[in-house]
């Protein structure tokens, strides 16, 4: 007779026959808990109540009870680095906030771009490490809010930047400049 297995995953597998079923439960991927059907049947049965398959022992363990591996839940996943969302938003939300004041006062000097630059970079960089599982992605969330303020920032004191230097040019072209300099002398 032959019969189907279910895994844990929902899979159906078969039809195999009673030599395989023993030998998989030697293997460990089956044991007296695993759902078996015959193939002439649609109720699933945990394997150690097939009476027809006998209930073989479960496979000795591999390694000494010291040595077990825990459960998957409880793995401690482990980076090669920290996260360093909370300073990539920190770096970003400062040089927007400088950058949009510069803006708004009267003194329109593109001094976030110190702050903001670095957060973009950081912020591409950390993405890119946590996108590998390099580094922890606890951190995702904040290190791609800092990488958006980093780029508005940036790009705000970069438009600034353009603004003024092309105000210089204009005023030195047109000799605004030369009129300036003559008459506080």
């Amino acid at each position: 007779m032959l019969y189907y297995f279910k895994a844990e995953d929902g899979n159906e597998y078969g039809p195999i026959s009673k030599e395989e079923i023993k030998a998989w439960q030697g293997q460990g991927r089956m044991n007296s808990e695993s759902l078996v059907r015959a193939e002439n049947s649609d109720e699933w049965v945990p394997l150690g109540k097939m009476s027809v398959l006998g209930s073989a022992p479960s496979p000795p363990p591999t390694l000494g009870a010291a040595h077990a591996q825990p459960p998957i839940s409880t793995v401690q996943l482990t980076y090669d680095e920290a996260h360093r969302g909370g300073l990539v938003l920190g770096l970003g939300i400062a040089g927007l906030t400088l950058q949009f004041f510069c803006c708004v006062s009267f003194l329109p000097i593109p001094v976030g771009i110190f702050f903001a630059g670095p957060a973009w970079v950081m912020g591409k960089k950390d993405m890119r490490k946590i996108g590998e599982g390099q580094m922890d992605p606890e951190g995702s969330g904040m290190t791609k809010a800092g990488l958006i303020c980093g780029i508005i920032g940036t790009i705000l004191a970069l438009i600034i930047l353009v603004v003024l230097i092309a105000g210089i040019l204009i005023g030195v072209s047109s000799g605004e400049f030369n009129q300036l300099s003559r008459s506080n002398f």
